[in-house]
């Protein structure tokens, strides 16, 4: 059980760090930022100020731990229905 539930955080970060990108893309684009591709992830043509630099982290990493929950969810909702109901 201990080595399934290390499988599925070590796809969560391999999935992570695919989404990592369209979460830069998505966070620019909200606050604003232009941005271009220097190397593997898109970096701001300006280098931005501390709170819309914090606010496209923010912005980022939530897009992340929403797709995170969604995959969570539908991953665990199949194992809750073949466990009996205790009647107390």
């Amino acid at each position: 059980m201990v080595l399934l539930v290390l499988l599925a955080v070590l796809v969560l970060l391999a999935v992570d760090g695919l989404l990592l990108i369209p979460g830069l893309i998505i966070a620019y684009g909200i606050t604003g930022m232009a941005w271009h591709w220097q190397g593997f992830v898109p970096d701001p043509q300006v280098p931005p100020g501390p709170w819309a630099s914090m606010a496209a982290g923010l912005i980022a990493t939530l897009f992340l731990a929403i797709v995170d929950g969604v995959a969570l969810h539908f991953l665990l909702r199949d194992k809750g229905h073949g466990t009996p109901k205790s009647s107390s």
